[in-house]
C-alpha cells in the first residue's frame, strides 16, 4: 500500500461517487489517498479524521485497505458488493453494518425559513462564529472535539473552515462547524452538550452554519449517521438522496482475518 503524494491518480476509482469527504481527500488538502500503485492504482482508500475516522473503500476488493487501520475507530464504507463481502466474510461479527443517509447536493435553501428558526434562540444563549478561544474549548471536551479536531491549527481552520457555536453564561453548549472542508463546501458536524440536548439547539446553530455557509458561497453538505439526523436536516431544507451501508469494526487485539 502506497499514501498518494497526488490524490488525483486514484480519482478514476471513486469516479461519480457523491461524499464530499471523498472530494476533500482528492483535492489533497484534508485526508489521505492510500492505493496498491501509483500508476492506474487497482484498490484505494480514502481515509480522513483523526478522533474518530471514515474509509471510503474503491477499486478492487483488497483486504489490506481494512487491516491497514487495524485498531483505530474507523467507519468503513464499501463501493460495492465485491468490498460487503469481503468485509462479512472475514470479520464476520468483528464488522458491524448499519445505514447511513445521504442528502442531495445541491438543495436550495430557503433562508426565510432557516431566519425564523434563528429567532427562536432563547434569550440567555449566545450564538458566536467559532473564534481561537472557541477553537480551544471545543479541543478541550471529548463531546466537541469533532467540531474542530481534523484541522492542523487554528490557522489552517480559520482559512479552510467554518464553526459557530451557543453559549450559555459564556460556556459552550452547542456547535455547528465544518467537519471536513473542499473547494466549494463543508461537511457539517453538530455536537450539543449532553446537558442540554433535546432543546433545539441543534436545529438553530445548523440553521445559522447553513447561513454562513451560503454568505461565503460554500455548500453546507449533509451526510446523516442516523434516522434522526436526517429528520433533522430535512427540518433544515435538506433533500434525501439515499442509504448506504457502513461498517464499525469491533477490533479484537489477536484477531486475525478469517481464511476463505
Amino acid at each position: 500500500m502506497i499514501k498518494l503524494k497526488n490524490p488525483q491518480l486514484a480519482a478514476d476509482l471513486f469516479s461519480g461517487w457523491e461524499e464530499t469527504i471523498i472530494w476533500t481527500c482528492l483535492q489533497g488538502e484534508m485526508g489521505e489517498i492510500w492505493a496498491d500503485r501509483t500508476e492506474n492504482p487497482h484498490s484505494a482508500l480514502a481515509l480522513f479524521g483523526k478522533f474518530g475516522s471514515f474509509g471510503f473503500l474503491a477499486g478492487q476488493a483488497n483486504l489490506d485497505f481494512i487491516e491497514h487501520c487495524r485498531g483505530k475507530d474507523v467507519i468503513f464504507v464499501p463501493q460495492d458488493q465485491a468490498w460487503v463481502d469481503l468485509i462479512e466474510e472475514h470479520y464476520g461479527d468483528s464488522a458491524k453494518a448499519f445505514t447511513r443517509y445521504a442528502t442531495k447536493k445541491d438543495t436550495i435553501f430557503d433562508r426565510e425559513k432557516l431566519e425564523k428558526i434563528l429567532a427562536t434562540l432563547p434569550a440567555e444563549n449566545e450564538l458566536k462564529l467559532i473564534d481561537e478561544k472557541l477553537y480551544e474549548v471545543c479541543l478541550s471536551e471529548p463531546w466537541s472535539q469533532d467540531l474542530v479536531g481534523n484541522y492542523d491549527n487554528y490557522d489552517h481552520y480559520v482559512k479552510a473552515g467554518l464553526g459557530v457555536a451557543i453559549l450559555y453564561e459564556d460556556q459552550l453548549i452547542s456547535a455547528a462547524s465544518s467537519f471536513s472542508s473542499y473547494d466549494i463546501g463543508y461537511e457539517i458536524e453538530i455536537d450539543t452538550h449532553k446537558d442540554f440536548r433535546r432543546k433545539g439547539l441543534a436545529t438553530i446553530v445548523a440553521a445559522k452554519f447553513i447561513i454562513e455557509s451560503l454568505n461565503r458561497d460554500h455548500y453546507p453538505s449533509w451526510d446523516a449517521h442516523n434516522q434522526a439526523s436526517l429528520a433533522l436536516a430535512q427540518q433544515l431544507g435538506y433533500e434525501f438522496s439515499h442509504e448506504y451501508l457502513a461498517y464499525e469494526m469491533k477490533w479484537k487485539c489477536h484477531q486475525e482475518p478469517k481464511k476463505i
